[in-house]
């Protein structure tokens, strides 16, 4: 890798905002412990995913309704739970696990409530995309807690929101373009990550999900987000029980959110991925009725509308 200044400048401000979050976190759960009149409710939904489909765009929107009310972060990732170090697949250091928070503990609940105890009486929720990773048994203790709550899960070309992810993480931890990645097997290495692969798993995600929250879930697709994203905020509302009228009233949905260097995909990486992704389309066309061979039809590059 060509470690120039700029480069080295960039990875070194994404690892001190890595480890403010980690500091910041404990400073918070640490307060938790004994602040015990910090105002807190339970949340209404939970964006589970998946990562690059439209999640920052849909907290974004849902933030202009004047009946809901956000968690100030947009990703809380309470629930997040990791058995092994992950790799990264471009760079010099190794992922470290994010840090797992104990869901029998009722001072870390305190903090994750204390998330939406300003919230009044409005709807509240939250988005982590990387919820859609979670076990089974997670997922079940999650029931146990939270019974009555809503989820809205937003699916995208498993290849193309792949891509994304690899361009979104280069550029963010080092300014690199995927085109500066001179040996394609590398992008490769990337592209085939097992957390990166799972993270486009849709149809393990639903099968998860679905057994302990199942008529419980919103289902929605990147591709209808981008033709009809008033009707697409009109389904979420519709779904939670909100007026759509002061979201359809507001400017701006088209507008691209999140947004990382266009570059396109190579063959090698893109054939690695459609053969890897290929069983995806024939489950979800039996699962909604609807076809998805499109995705693997043409050249997936990284263009269209990012969000």
């Amino acid at each position: 890798m060509d470690w120039t200044v700029a480069r080295l400048a960039q990875y070194a401000r994404w690892r001190t905002r890595v480890g403010y979050h980690d500091l910041r976190r404990q400073v918070e759960l640490t307060y938790a412990r004994f602040a015990v009149g910090l105002p807190v409710r339970d949340p209404d939904f939970i964006g589970i995913g998946a990562p690059r489909a439209a999640s920052t765009w849909l907290y974004g929107r849902l933030a202009l309704h004047p009946d809901v009310c956000l968690s100030k972060k947009k990703e809380i990732h309470f629930f997040d739970e990791t058995d092994v170090k992950e790799r990264w697949g471009y760079g010099p250091d190794t992922r470290r696990p994010p840090l797992t928070l104990d869901l029998d503990n009722p001072h870390h609940w305190r903090w994750y409530r204390s998330h939406f105890g300003h919230c009044g009486s409005k709807l509240t929720g939250e988005l982590t995309p990387d919820y859609s990773l979670l076990s089974v048994q997670r997922i079940g203790i999650i029931k146990t807690h939270l019974p009555n709550l809503k989820l809205i899960y937003s699916m995208r070309n498993p290849v193309a929101r792949a891509w994304s992810s690899i361009r979104k993480e280069l550029w963010w931890r080092f300014h690199m373009h995927p085109r500066d990645v001179t040996d394609a097997a590398a992008l490769v290495r990337m592209a085939m990550r097992p957390g990166l692969l799972a993270r486009g798993d849709y149809m393990s995600a639903i099968k998860r999900w679905e057994t302990h929250y199942r008529g419980q879930i919103l289902y929605l697709f990147f591709d209808d987000i981008l033709e009809n994203p008033v009707d697409a905020l009109g389904s979420v509302c519709d779904f939670l029980g909100l007026d759509s009228g002061p979201i359809n009233r507001a400017a701006g949905h088209a507008t691209r959110v999140n947004d990382v260097p266009e570059d396109d995909i190579p063959g090698e990486v893109r054939g690695a991925l459609e053969e890897y992704y290929a069983p995806q389309a024939a489950f979800l066309s039996e699962r909604f009725g609807r076809s998805f061979a499109h995705w693997f039809a043409v050249p997936q590059i990284g263009s269209g509308p990012r969000i």
